[in-house]
């Protein structure tokens, strides 16, 4: 009896030993699988974040190709300016030569002149042509002035006196408008035109009171009070070197509006009264 119960035991012993290793290799299969995983994980989230990354740097491309064709046709606006005005200067100097050489004439040569009627005319005529050449080019001098911006997020709720920064810029000949703040500054004195048109989202959110202001003080009014309305105004305005003109919200009314180029700011000047600065 002894020697049968040893011999259970040792085959016990040999079932137990030989089990073992089946659960260590379902332990360790586990393990691999669990670490798979975690990298297959990380992995995915490595791609995501390079996908955000190209996604930003195509965009900063974009935005790089919009500037440089924007400096490239200010180039040609100021390439065409400049040529315009090297011609006015040539007139200017050719005529120049013109007077004086009918002033020497008609000192050196007046006793061969039959007429002082045709010295005095003669001289008149070069005179008068040169003043009209140099009005010409005083006027010339003036640089054209002119923006258009628009508004690009999808909508905007606006605060108690908020300015509305027209983001988009379009058009901005005299580098007066600054799309980071909203704000016109005139760069000479003159009498300007300005019109901006806002779009209403919707009614619910009280109705849109907005105002075109000069140096904070309210000029022209927007209204609209209905859903998918427009409220438009323009002004003229004399301004001087320095002057700001910019749209606000009137009150603390928290009109929401829409974007995406349908709400706009746009000036340009009508004639200069003075000096560029």
């Amino acid at each position: 009896m002894a020697t049968f119960s040893f011999i259970v035991i040792v085959l016990l012993a040999s079932d137990m030993t030989q089990g073992a290793p089946s659960s260590n290799s379902g332990n360790n299969q586990d393990q691999e699988i669990t670490e798979i995983k975690k990298m297959m994980t990380s992995q995915a989230d490595m791609l995501q974040e390079y996908g955000r990354r190209i996604n930003l740097l195509e965009k900063e491309n974009h935005d790089l190709v919009k500037q440089t064709e924007k400096l490239q046709t200010a180039n040609v606006v100021m390439e065409t300016r400049l040529s315009q005005l090297e011609q006015v200067n040539f007139d200017i100097c050719h005529d120049e030569d013109a007077f004086v050489t009918t002033a020497q004439l008609t000192e050196e040569d007046n006793g061969q002149l039959h007429s002082s009627r045709f010295q005095d005319q003669a001289v008149l005529q070069a005179d008068d042509k040169l003043s009209r050449i140099r009005k010409v080019a005083n006027e010339d001098n003036h640089t054209a002035v002119g923006f258009y911006a628009r508004l690009s997020p999808h909508t905007l709720q606006l605060g108690e006196h908020q300015t509305l920064e027209f983001d988009d810029v379009v058009t901005n000949v005299g580098n007066g408008y600054d799309s980071r703040h909203g704000h016109f500054t005139a760069p000479v004195a003159g009498l300007f035109s300005f019109t901006s048109t806002v779009l209403l989202s919707s009614s619910s959110n009280n109705l849109m009171q907005l105002n075109i202001v000069k140096n904070g003080v309210d000029i022209g009014h927007l209204f609209s009070y209905s859903a998918l309305d427009k409220g438009t105004r323009t002004v003229v305005l004399q301004l001087s070197v320095g002057d700001m003109v910019w749209v606000r919200n009137r009150d603390n009314n928290s009109p929401e509006i829409f974007g995406l180029g349908y709400t706009t700011f746009s000036g340009f000047l009508i004639t200069p009264l003075g000096r560029r600065l």
